[in-house]
């Protein structure tokens, strides 16, 4: 059965009012790890960082590329270096499951940590997922 997740950015630190929306993934079970959701969160952000990438973003999201004229494209003229380049999916999902092992971010799914990549969760249709970015301790 397929399930709706909700995915929240936050910081560790951070007031609770700056929590981010990060839009919704659709899983095709109730019952995943870790590494499923991890996965399929930076696939879908890979293909649309392609998209932009490619130029077809247009037809695939509601952003719409600025036309010459406008004030904004006056301001940040394109820039050969500041062209995005594609990324590869695979290297991008093992990146990020690296970080999740190396506590660099944590995982919430209604409020329950998960700790390992192939630790599955059962949730109902509509859970939150949050992604907790940690920021290491300065000064020591």
């Amino acid at each position: 059965m397929a399930a709706l997740l909700l995915l929240v950015d936050e910081e560790f630190g951070t007031p609770a009012e700056a929590r981010r929306p990060a839009g919704e993934l659709r899983l095709a079970s109730q019952r995943v790890s870790a590494r499923a959701i991890i996965a399929a969160r930076v696939g879908q952000e890979v293909d649309l960082l392609n998209a932009r990438t490619r130029g077809d973003l247009a037809a695939r999201s509601w952003i719409v590329p600025l036309d010459e004229q406008s004030p904004e494209r006056r301001l940040n003229p394109f820039s050969p270096r500041r062209v995005a380049r594609a990324k590869d999916r695979d290297a991008e999902i093992a990146r990020a499951c690296a970080a999740f092992e190396q506590r660099r971010f944590l995982l919430l799914v209604d409020d329950r940590q998960l700790d390992g990549l192939d630790e599955e969760i059962g949730f109902a249709d509509g859970a939150e997922v949050v992604f907790l970015k940690l920021s290491p301790l300065r000064g020591g």
